[in-house]
């Protein structure tokens, strides 16, 4: 029975002995695991830092191209608004030019049309200061010649120039004659001014003058041997 016992109780004992060292097992066992977990860690920490190094300099270098992003784009507006600002001044100037161009042209049209003003301006007193001393006055004329005959003449007084129109129906030579016999001569026109004035005069009839055609020289001349110019 004491043996049995014995027995029993060293049977008893060993399964207690291996359930403690079945349990002591895992306190043992967890010593190295915590050792192992402690030595991967420190890789971990020097894989984490450096990377946080690196997110922190893109981080700084991303906010430096930002801001040197808008600055560039700051500065491509003021360029375009100083563009748009010179073009809108470059098309000031030009319309400056084109209307300095007009005013120019048309102070010289204006001064062209002074000028012709004051020709027309000029003529017209001229005319009126004819005109003052112009007059038309019909006379009958004594023929020193021939006593007694008397010519019917219409004449026109313009400045020192009197012109004698006589209503004698002769030719060219007759009516020359007749001039001389009043001492008078035919008309000699001396300037297209002279013609012009005449002109209006001569509508209604028609009159000799002292211009003639000389056939040995083949030309017209005027009563005293002058060469026409009109």
């Amino acid at each position: 029975m004491s043996d049995e016992e014995i027995t029993y109780t060293t049977v008893r004992f060993h399964k207690s002995s291996s359930g403690l060292q079945s349990r002591r097992r895992p306190d043992e066992t967890q010593g190295p695991r915590e050792y192992a977990q402690g030595e991967s860690s420190v890789p971990w920490l020097h894989t984490v830092i450096p990377l946080g190094i690196l997110c922190f300099i893109l981080l700084v270098t991303v906010a430096v191209l930002g801001t040197f992003i808008f600055q560039c784009r700051q500065e491509k507006h003021e360029l375009q608004k100083n563009l748009t600002n010179i073009n809108q001044t470059y098309s000031v100037m030009q319309n400056n030019r084109g209307l300095n161009e007009m005013l120019r042209n048309n102070t010289t049209e204006c001064d062209d049309f002074k000028y012709q003003e004051e020709q027309i301006s000029g003529r017209i007193n001229l005319n009126r200061e004819q005109n003052r001393f112009c007059r038309e006055t019909k006379v009958d004329i004594d023929c020193k010649e021939h006593t007694g005959k008397r010519v019917e003449a219409q004449w026109f007084c313009c400045g020192i120039k009197c012109y004698y129109f006589i209503m004698d129906n002769k030719h060219w030579n007759g009516c020359k004659q007749t001039c001389e016999d009043c001492s008078l001569s035919l008309l000699k026109i001396h300037d297209y001014d002279e013609l012009k004035f005449l002109k209006p005069r001569l509508t209604t009839n028609s009159y000799w003058i002292g211009l003639s055609y000389n056939k040995s020289k083949r030309k017209w001349q005027w009563v005293g041997g002058g060469p026409s110019k009109l």
